[in-house]
């Protein structure tokens, strides 16, 4: 039973994630029109970002606030520097440099 147990909540963790990224790629698409390829890769790197946080000894609640505030900064900076140059450009662009983005 206890084994269930853990695997329930191990699930249900799991889902969580993937449910919250399937969320930010629909709004992302919803408000955009385009498919953003590098939203998982950003979202990988804001968790090894608070991986590293909590490994240099920042507490757990303060390495996901740090992690979140990078998050913003970085999806901010590449909006402004990156995407707003491909805005009424061709949309397969955008989706080219997404691409780029992600590698």
């Amino acid at each position: 039973m206890e084994k269930f147990i853990q695997l329930v909540v191990d699930g249900l963790s799991i889902g969580s994630v993937y449910a919250a990224i399937a969320l930010a790629i629909v709004l992302v698409h919803s408000a955009t029109g385009l498919i953003n390829f590098a939203q998982g890769g950003m979202a990988v790197l804001a968790t090894y970002v608070a991986w590293v946080l909590t490994n240099r000894g920042v507490p757990l609640v303060l390495a996901i606030l740090g992690s979140i505030l990078f998050s913003f900064v970085l999806g901010a900076v590449v909006e402004r520097y990156l995407m707003r140059r491909f805005e009424r450009g061709d949309p397969d662009t955008a989706v080219v440099v997404t691409i780029g983005l992600l590698t």
